[in-house]
C-alpha cells in the first residue's frame, strides 16, 4: 500500500513531540513554533489519516489507540535519521583541508592569524 500524501519532517516531529508532552502548547514551545501551527499540523495529519490521533478536552490530551500505534512506528524510525543525519554532518566536520600561508614581514603576522584562526572554526 502507498501513502496518497506526503508527511513531512517537521510535521513528524510535531506529532512526535505532542505525543510525548501530551500538551499541546509546551510541544510548540520545545519545537519553537505557534500553538496554532501544532494544531494545524495535528489536524491536518488525522484528516489526512482518517481518524482522531488524540483525544482532547480542555483539561487533558492523551494518544488514541491509533495515535499511540502511530507513534511506536515513527519513533524509531525518527530517531535513526536523526542520528544519520548527524553522523554525515559530524563526518563532514571531520573532513578537513589544508591551508598554506607565507608571508613577509611581521605587519602580516596579526592577519594571517586571524585568517587561521577563522579556517580553523570551519
Amino acid at each position: 500500500m502507498t501513502v496518497g500524501w506526503r508527511m513531512e519532517r517537521r510535521d513528524i516531529e510535531i506529532f512526535l513531540t505532542v505525543a510525548e508532552e501530551l500538551h499541546f502548547s509546551r510541544a510548540a514551545g520545545r519545537l519553537h513554533v505557534t500553538p496554532a501551527r501544532v494544531t494545524q499540523s495535528i489536524k491536518l495529519m488525522e484528516r489526512r489519516i482518517g481518524a482522531a490521533l488524540f483525544e482532547r478536552t480542555s483539561r487533558r490530551v492523551a494518544l488514541t489507540p491509533i495515535g499511540q500505534r502511530l507513534y511506536d512506528d515513527l519513533r524509531p524510525a525518527h530517531e535513526q535519521l536523526v542520528a544519520g543525519i548527524e553522523r554525515a554532518m559530524h563526518a563532514g566536520r571531520e573532513v578537513r583541508g589544508s591551508l598554506r600561508v607565507g608571508f613577509a614581514g611581521a605587519a602580516a603576522g596579526q592577519f594571517i592569524l586571524a585568517v587561521t584562526r577563522r579556517f580553523t572554526a570551519t
